[in-house]
């Protein structure tokens, strides 16, 4: 029995949550992103949300406008969720007002629909790397948070101590 190395786990891969109302585009994204990506698929913003608590992405693609609640209603619940994740707006109706409002509420892109397959792999390319920096910079800014509050608890403790030997 010899000992071999241990094999290294494969990458994860990126999680992508496609949320649209309509079978044909919510079903092209999921063809075309399986290449790359773990994709699922929900047909309103109401089942997108439930699948993102209860498992979040890596990148949402969010389309606009849907019957039971809006695209921007969910990229609010969305950014309240997880405000690293990107999320890109998809409509095949887009105006100026709303593109405006959905970057104002924080989408990283917006795209219309029919999409060009070049494109949308560009993009969520692009998406997925911005929410792996976004995590690791919150995950950075945590930890240094960590380490200035340990800091200055101890330096108390040693002011603490001085103290009392001066008595």
């Amino acid at each position: 029995m010899t000992d071999a190395a241990p094999t290294p786990a494969a990458p994860a891969r990126p999680r992508v949550l496609v949320i649209d109302d309509e079978l044909g585009p919510r079903e092209s994204l999921r063809m075309l992103l399986k290449i790359e990506c773990d994709v699922a698929c929900a047909a309103s913003v109401t089942e997108g949300v439930r699948q993102f608590r209860a498992a979040p992405p890596d990148l949402v693609v969010l389309d606009i406008r849907m019957p039971d609640r809006n695209g921007i209603d969910g990229l609010r619940e969305i950014r309240a969720l997880d405000p690293c994740v990107s999320v890109i707006m998809l409509t095949g109706y887009g105006t100026l007002e709303t593109a405006q409002e959905a970057l104002r509420l924080g989408a990283t892109d917006y795209l219309k629909k029919p999409f060009d397959t070049a494109e949308i792999f560009r993009v969520v390319r692009e998406a997925i790397r911005r929410t792996a920096r976004e995590r690791q910079r919150r995950r950075a800014e945590a930890e240094l948070q960590e380490m200035h509050r340990r800091l200055a608890d101890q330096l108390s403790h040693q002011d603490r101590l001085a103290q009392l030997g001066q008595r």
